[in-house]
């Protein structure tokens, strides 16, 4: 079996860069197996995976229907250029149609979520010629190509800066950290009015479009009212704004619904999709209102953005969640998570907050429940001691963030395995706090 020491380059010390990049960190896993919520190391260890590979497998890791419906594409043809249509093509475009909430029926594709944000972007400002801004929310995350970089929450010591394009960023309500004196809904409506005046006399231009996460992910599992999500849908409609709603980890089921336009009941005027919609295959892209203007020839244009056997694969997850019912699952698993750390909330100091729906759940760890002083080394404790365990969860280390805990799995995990998850996290929390090593 392969062995990690064989990938690693000698002479390096602990702490000092490497001038190939981080593929070959020690301290990273080197994964040789995944099937359903497990993975294996190289060493032969399997670990319950709560992070679904970056939040990619919503369907567990390498489903028979997914890689059968791939390798029998493979046979068939395994590239055509966007001048051309494919039978997978044709099919998944069918099937988003169909499962696309109100009237997104135009369908764009690509291979990463950075580069459905950028098409999103540019559909917008297509529609809105006389735009000058694009407005995005604080915290929020939306890739890190050099345009969906400088979108995100700002980048700390950005050697990039100079070539990027600028943003407006707008104040989010904070459910667990409202505004001194405000509850969250005040919060919400705050906001939604400093959102207004920026519109209106913020800026140095017309805006075309707002860009948000139903759910702010890596920014910080940063949920809103849902007076914020109807509040900004009609202040778009008002400015002649387009609402544009970064789905690409909260598609596919990971709310108990298809979509997170689905559970709030809000619809955008363009929804990008990527992560868990592939399988484990590389695919994203944008869903359109159908009133919207297309690209012409030429402006929006991938070799590979066609790519059939992620086209493939992308349908047969997507018939796969819908067969096995899979938002059903995620809102049952959910709600039971949900369930078990607020119990564990009421027994382990270190918990602040708990935050879902669905199977998007995370907790928030604070050394101070009063002062909600973020605790980065215990989470990362947290990390180290649950992966000894058998348990992979995910983190937040992202520009100082680091103190959330994510348990994200492939939505069809077994509840066995999802209460063992928890066990470990229960038991590791109570270790940290009572200081045993």
């Amino acid at each position: 079996m392969l062995q990690t020491s064989a990938l690693r380059r000698p002479g390096l010390e602990p702490g000092k860069s490497d001038p190939v990049g981080t593929a070959e960190r020690p301290e990273k896993l080197t994964l040789v197996k995944a099937l359903g919520s497990y993975v294996w190391d190289d060493q032969g260890r399997r670990y319950i995976d709560c992070t679904s590979q970056a939040w990619s497998n919503n369907l567990g890791a390498n489903d028979p229907r997914v890689i059968e419906a791939a390798i029998a594409q493979i046979r068939q043809i395994t590239h055509a250029r966007p001048n051309f249509n494919s039978v997978p093509l044709l099919a998944l475009s069918a099937k988003l149609r169909e499962i696309a909430p109100g009237a997104l029926h135009q369908v764009g594709y690509c291979l990463h979520g950075s580069l459905a944000t950028e098409m999103a972007m540019k559909l917008a400002f297509k529609n809105r010629p006389e735009a000058k801004n694009l407005i995005v929310l604080q915290d929020g995350y939306h890739g890190r190509s050099l345009a969906t970089l400088a979108a995100s929450w700002p980048h700390p010591d950005n050697p990039f800066l100079p070539i990027q394009p600028r943003f407006a960023r707008a104040p989010r309500p904070d459910t667990y950290r409202p505004r001194k004196g405000l509850t969250p809904e005040q919060d919400a409506a705050l906001c939604l009015d400093l959102i207004d005046d920026m519109i209106g006399k913020g800026l140095d231009g017309p805006v075309a479009a707002v860009m948000m996460e139903p759910i702010q992910g890596n920014g910080g599992h940063n949920e809103f009212p849902r007076s914020f999500y109807t509040g900004l849908r009609d202040l778009c409609d008002r400015h002649g704004i387009l609402l544009i709603w970064d789905e690409i980890q909260s598609g596919f089921g990971r709310l108990g619904t298809m979509w997170a336009s689905d559970y709030y009941g809000v619809v955008p005027d363009i929804l990008t999709f990527g992560k868990g919609v592939g399988g484990g295959f590389p695919l994203a892209g944008i869903l359109a209102d159908e009133r919207l203007t297309w690209f012409d020839e030429g402006e929006d244009a991938l070799t590979f953005g066609h790519f059939p056997v992620s086209l493939a694969a992308a349908l047969a997850t997507v018939n796969a969640i819908q067969s096995d019912k899979l938002c059903d699952r995620a809102r049952e698993h959910g709600d039971y998570a949900t369930l078990r750390l607020r119990e564990m909330q009421a027994r382990r100091r270190l918990i602040g907050d708990v935050r879902c729906p669905g199977l998007m759940v995370a907790i928030e760890l604070v050394t101070d429940r009063t002062t909600k002083e973020p605790a980065r080394r215990e989470a990362q404790e947290v990390y180290r001691r649950g992966l000894a365990k058998g348990v992979l969860f995910g983190e937040s280390r992202y520009a100082g963030l680091g103190n959330l805990i994510k348990i994200k799995p492939p939505l069809d995990i077994a509840r066995e395995d999802l209460a063992k998850a928890l066990d470990v996290l229960d038991e590791v929390l109570g270790d940290i706090e009572g200081g045993r090593p």
